[in-house]
């Protein structure tokens, strides 16, 4: 049966192992809690607990400003056709009509508009909307794109996912709350490795738990469709297709199974390789690119968000940023990714015939950046991950303090645009026209200062390259 027969709104049956995704202590104590609750479920049942005291999971409203925005502009992670509207008081997403809500949690993850193919298809096949899924699940996917792209050469499949991934529910806890447990709000859907995965393992960070607290609104301001995500549901997960899985019957990823196990058997290939590439690589998995990352081809590849490069010690911080991850900062490659200057193997084309289709058309390069829009920033603690500086009692500084876009040149004025893949960039016009509404040079941030609220500390942590 192909995945595109599949359709199922049960759950896996097979066993599955913990997802680490920021929530794997509380999935753990759910265990426990299930075998005991049985009474507690009825008499709650009875009683009519009120759900609407949960907070774990729940909307939480937005602490998004007018400076991360601009930051997402500036480091490509949002092309110059889509513009973007910051939430006011509501706690839950009130939409106008066009819209479409998206993360800021997740852009740093690896996401980007439009989406991917890939992206879109996961969704669609497993009926899921962005806010069904955590940061961290935004890491994993990245990692698997990262994975087939940077070390197959090939484009992901669902069916190689669900081979190596399960899915399964995120439900409200507490011995209080009646059963059948409702999922939560935002993260309902957990990505975790199967049983047996021979797949690598990545943790997330345990303390992004509060990533649905950075949503906002993003719309297409042409024709053409630059954004590329669903209509808006607030509806929970219905577990469509979230039994699916191939196992051996799909031919393509068997091979790529035994590829992989003798690479880890040849080579020094593990985890924190997949993490680094896209990291160094400076290239978002989930954002659709003109061409697969091995085919990248230096500073002028249009598919980065910038040809400048990262220091070993910044690909460390910037890791740390997203995940969990013991990697030395003076680490070497187990194996280095596939490039147009190292391409497959001839055994690997032989094996794969999908490596040579779709291969990279001519691209337009894109000039050098003067300064790097993505910068790496110093914290305090690189454990606690990303906290939203309005939680912290911070505030964005203030426009009198962060240079303007308009005489920041940090993105070079004939940067070339991905056209038909993404759009024209945002700054050519932004420098050419002056202020715009959706993002107010006044507020734009420099190119060496993101987002305090995305990075916990102030600008004048940041680290520059020299």
């Amino acid at each position: 049966m192909s995945s595109e027969q599949y359709a199922s709104s049960s759950s896996s049956g097979n066993p599955e192992d913990p997802a680490s995704d920021g929530l794997s202590a509380e999935l753990a104590r759910t265990e426990t809690e299930s075998s005991q609750e049985q009474d507690a479920g009825s008499s709650s049942q009875a009683s009519g607990t009120d759900l609407s005291e949960v907070t774990r999971g729940a909307w939480m409203g937005s602490s998004v400003s007018q400076y991360e925005i601009d930051w997402l502009y500036r480091s490509r992670r949002i092309p110059e056709g889509v513009s973007c509207r910051i939430p006011g008081d509501e706690i839950e997403p009130v939409l106008q009509p066009g819209e479409r809500v998206v993360f800021l949690a997740h852009f740093e993850r690896g996401f980007g508009l439009p989406v991917s193919s890939f992206f879109r298809d996961f969704l669609d096949f497993y009926k899921l909307q962005p806010h069904h899924l955590p940061g961290n699940a935004i890491f994993y996917l990245s990692c698997y794109v990262t994975f087939m792209e940077a070390y197959i050469g090939i484009r992901p499949t669902r069916e190689t996912f669900a081979r190596f991934f399960a899915l399964r529910i995120n439900s409200v806890q507490g011995l209080d709350i009646p059963k059948p447990k409702p999922p939560v709000q935002c993260g309902s859907c957990i990505i975790g490795s199967r049983q047996a995965s021979p797949f690598f393992k990545f943790s997330g960070l345990e303390s992004c738990r509060s990533w649905q607290g950075t949503f906002f609104y993003v719309k297409n301001t042409g024709a053409a469709d630059l954004i590329d995500l669903p209509p808006f549901d607030p509806a929970p997960p219905t577990k469509t297709n979230w039994s699916y899985n191939p196992k051996e019957s799909h031919n393509e990823t068997n091979r790529i199974i035994r590829f992989m196990k003798q690479r880890m058997k040849d080579t020094d290939l593990c985890s924190d390789d997949i993490i680094r590439t896209f990291i160094s690589r400076r290239v978002l998995p989930l954002k659709r690119r003109a061409h697969k990352m091995s085919e990248m081809y230096g500073p002028g590849d249009p598919t980065k968000i910038t040809g400048l490069p990262l220091s070993k010690k910044d690909v460390v911080l910037k890791a740390r940023q997203i995940c969990q991850t013991s990697m030395p900062e003076d680490w070497e490659w187990g194996l280095r990714p596939l490039s147009s200057t190292n391409p497959p193997t001839q055994e690997a084309k032989d094996r794969f015939p999908r490596i040579g289709s779709g291969k990279r058309g001519r691209c337009r390069k894109r000039g050098l950046d003067k300064f790097d829009p993505d910068p790496v920033i110093f914290w305090k603690d690189l454990k606690m991950g990303r906290t939203p500086a309005a939680r912290l009692g911070k505030a964005p500084p203030e426009p009198s303090d962060v240079p303007s876009a308009n005489l920041n040149p940090q993105i070079h004025e004939h940067a070339a645009p991905l056209q038909a893949e993404a759009g024209k960039e945002f700054v050519d016009k932004l420098m050419a026209q002056g202020q715009k509404n959706k993002t107010p040079a006044s507020d734009a941030g420099s190119s060496q200062a993101p987002p305090p609220n995305a990075s916990g500390p102030s600008p004048s942590r940041v680290r520059s390259l020299p």
